[in-house]
This record gives C-alpha cells, sequence and structure tokens, in this order.
C-alpha cells in the first residue's frame, strides 16, 4: 500500500516507467524506514543448517509466511530446544529486502520460545514503565523486631514450610498465613486480592511477606504482572518478596520494600535471632555496667578534686591555717627564748662556778679537804694503823732495826715490840724457823 502511494504522487515524473533496480531500491529504503527492529511471532518451518553455520527457516501463522536467517554469529545466544519445526516462537530482528533475489528476509538476532519471550517482552515494558515505582529511595524500611507478619502464598508449597522451620527457633512472632495460588491463570489477582485484604482487615501487620519456591518462567508469570507492581507499591503495610531461588529476579522482588533470595532466607532475614539478641542484650549489660562504672569512677573523682578544690578555697580553712601558722610561730618564739635563756642560765651557773672557784675562802676549803683526804690516805698506808687489828711491830733494841725474820737476830738479843698502845722490852730465849 506505501508502495502504491509512492508511485501514484510521485511528483513530476519524466518517464512512465521504473527499472527493477529502482523498484528494489524503493521496496528497501520503505521497509528501513517502516521497519527497524521488531518482535515478531510465527511458527519455524523448513529449518535447514548451512555448512557456513547460517540457520535459514520460514516464519509462518496461517497462510502467511516470511522466509528468515540467523547467522552464525548469533547463533550462541539461542537455545538449541527454540530450533526445531513446529515450534512457535518470537523472535527480535530487522527485515531486509534482497534485491538479488527479490526476498525479504527476517535478520533474526534473538529468538525465543513463545511464553518466554511474551514474558522478557511484558517484563521489559513493565520495567520501562514503571521505573519510577523501582527507585530504591521509595522503599520503606523493615521492622527490625516484628511481632506480627502475614504470609501470602500456596499453603501446599515447601516454601511455607522452609519459612515457619526457620521462624520457629529465631523469634517469637505471631505468623498469618493467606492461602493463594502462586502460579497458573488468575494466581497474580489471588496475590492482589489477598495484599488489600491484609491492609484492609488487619492494619496492625507488621510485615506482609509474599514468597513461594523456585519454578520456571512460566511458572514465576504471575509475579512479571503489572497488577502486583501496582498492588505492592498501594500496600500501607512494608512488603518482603521471596520468589523463586537466588538466580530469580522477578518484577515483585523489584517493586518490593526488601528482596530475599529464597523463603528459608526472608524467615532468616526479616525475624532476628532470639539467641543472638540475648546474647547483645548480655553483651551490652556488661558494656553498659563498665560504662557505669567507668562514669561513676570519673564522677566520684571529679567530685573529691571539687571538694579538695572547696576545701582549699574555704576561707575557714584559710583561717585555720593561719591560725595554725601563728601557733607555730608562738611555739617556735617560745623554745627559741626557752632555749636562749637555758643557755644564758648556763653561762651563769659557769660564770658562778668559776667564780665560787676563784673565792679564796672556797681554795682554802678546797686545800683544807684535799689536805685531810692526803691525811687520812697517809694513815691508811700507815703502818701503824694496823696495829689497831691486832699486829705488832718488831725492832732490834736499842738499834731500832725492824726484824722481819728470825735470821735477824740473835738468841739472847733484845728486841722493842711496838703494839697499838704501848710497847714492850724482851729477850730472845729462842727462836724457830
Amino acid at each position: 500500500m506505501e508502495l502504491e502511494r509512492t508511485l501514484e504522487y510521485e511528483p513530476k515524473a519524466e518517464k512512465f516507467y521504473y527499472t527493477v533496480k529502482e523498484i528494489s531500491q524503493q521496496i528497501k529504503g520503505l521497509l528501513d524506514q517502516r521497519f527497524t527492529y521488531l518482535w515478531l511471532e510465527g511458527e519455524i518451518s523448513n529449518l535447514k543448517f548451512s555448512q557456513t553455520g547460517d540457520i535459514f527457516f520460514n516464519l509462518r501463522e496461517e497462510e502467511a509466511t516470511l522466509r528468515a536467517i540467523l547467522f552464525k554469529e548469533h547463533r550462541h545466544e539461542i537455545t538449541c530446544e527454540c530450533l526445531r519445526d513446529g515450534i512457535k516462537i518470537l523472535g527480535f530482528g530487522k527485515l531486509t529486502y534482497f534485491s538479488r533475489s527479490g526476498n525479504i528476509y527476517f535478520i533474526v538476532k534473538k529468538l525465543e520460545p513463545l511464553g518466554i519471550g511474551l514474558l522478557h517482552l511484558k517484563k521489559n515494558y513493565l520495567l520501562e514503565k514503571y521505573k519510577h515505582l523501582f527507585d530504591p529511595n521509595l522503599k520503606r524500611e523493615i521492622p527490625p523486631y516484628p511481632q506480627k507478619i502475614a504470609l501470602i502464598t500456596s499453603l501446599f508449597g515447601a516454601a511455607l514450610q522452609d519459612f515457619l522451620k526457620i521462624s520457629e527457633n529465631r523469634w517469637d512472632v505471631q505468623i498469618l498465613i493467606y492461602p493463594v495460588k502462586v502460579q497458573g491463570e488468575g494466581a497474580h489477582i489471588e496475590i492482589l486480592q489477598a495484599l488489600r485484604d491484609l491492609n484492609d482487615y488487619f492494619p496492625d501487620l507488621d510485615l506482609i511477606v509474599i514468597t513461594r519456591g523456585g519454578g520456571s518462567l512460566e511458572d514465576l508469570a504471575p509475579f512479571y504482572t503489572e497488577e502486583i507492581i501496582l498492588g505492592i507499591r498501594e500496600s500501607k503495610i512494608p512488603v518482603v518478596s521471596a520468589v523463586g531461588h537466588e538466580i530469580d529476579l522477578t518484577l515483585c522482588d523489584l517493586v518490593a520494600d526488601k528482596r530475599c533470595s529464597t523463603p528459608s532466607a526472608a524467615a532468616q532475614e526479616i525475624l532476628p535471632s532470639k539467641e543472638e539478641i540475648l546474647n547483645r542484650i548480655s553483651f551490652l549489660k556488661r558494656k553498659l555496667l563498665q560504662l557505669l562504672e567507668l562514669s561513676f569512677s570519673r564522677k566520684e573523682k571529679k567530685l573529691k578534686d571539687l571538694h579538695l578544690s572547696l576545701k582549699e578555697k574555704n576561707p575557714f580553712r584559710e583561717i585555720h591555717l593561719l591560725e595554725q601558722k601563728l601557733k607555730d610561730f608562738r611555739l617556735l618564739f617560745f623554745q627559741r627564748v626557752s632555749q636562749k635563756l637555758h643557755l644564758k642560765e648556763n653561762k651563769l651557773i659557769q660564770l658562778k662556778k668559776s667564780l665560787h672557784a676563784l673565792n679564796p675562802l672556797y681554795m682554802i676549803q678546797a686545800k683544807e679537804e684535799k689536805l685531810s683526804h692526803l691525811k687520812m690516805l697517809l694513815f691508811s698506808l700507815s703502818p701503824y694503823s694496823i696495829l689497831k687489828r691486832g699486829y705488832s711491830i718488831v725492832k732490834s733494841y736499842p738499834e731500832g732495826r725492824i726484824i722481819k725474820s728470825v735470821d735477824d737476830i740473835r738468841e739472847g738479843s733484845m728486841v722493842e715490840i711496838i703494839l697499838h698502845e704501848g710497847r714492850l722490852l724482851a729477850k730472845i730465849e729462842k727462836k724457830e724457823k
């Protein structure tokens, strides 16, 4: 139709015919202008593999057929399961007119089975349409210690059992289960209705968890829908998505306030560990006590310092110090005076003694005392002093020589015996030795 209008309204054509080349160029130009890159649905038929590595096949739908080429440089992007006769596919590529053969070919860049291909198209479309709703700044904070949560999941799936098994030993939380279909036709409608019911009838919920186990892309199709995106974003209660396995990333995961890789991971991440909390509380308690003890110690030291400072600046303390200083000076003064007086007194005594020693009467008296002493000593050494004890002195008579031995005198000689009182004259009649 486009070609007919172009030929009909060609301005001021000076000739009444076109060459094949000119027509071919017109056709190619129209295709390049009207159809750039596009997705195309069809069924594979007449599949052929060339020796060069290129793949040729037809895309047909009822009575319509279009030739297609998949060049070898794009084969690594295609799964082998898609390349079979009779398989309905969704291909991405560009329409091109080959003037030499006069045929229009669809040059394939990507090729997917029809279900998966539609899901990818839908996903990309919704990602672009609602990209403002995937903004991380819109995500709400997940309560760190939830008391009441709701699970939107299947009653018969492993996801529910995995979540309950992990949550049992982690945290005391009330869990409300809202059973829904998690795959197949109408599943996304049930999930949306569950979100609305929980918001309307259970506004005290801390958290809503949407969860299911892994599956194929077709199984996870309900989580790539517009209804799920809008339903999660309209929820007044924060929503956690734990859909599929770790490698799966659905639109539900992207729009949710928190994404968890698996149902078990969701239970571990949104429910705190009671044991860890208790250990943490115990640690913080010890830390608090240490800090309090340190704080009290510092306050006590500061109080003591202030008390000492106050005592130092207390005027009564100054008066007391001055009073004590005055007492010390007074005591020191009396000590010094007493010491001085004592020295003077000693000196006076010495002078008195010296004066007394120089007194002639004292000197005479001293001489008399000394003479009396010497006299007594002389008398004590005198041989006559022993006569009082009954001893006597024998002398020769009349010579007066003291007789010390019988050899000093002869028999018949006269001797003088001196006694304490008086003397005797005697004649030696006999002597013995």
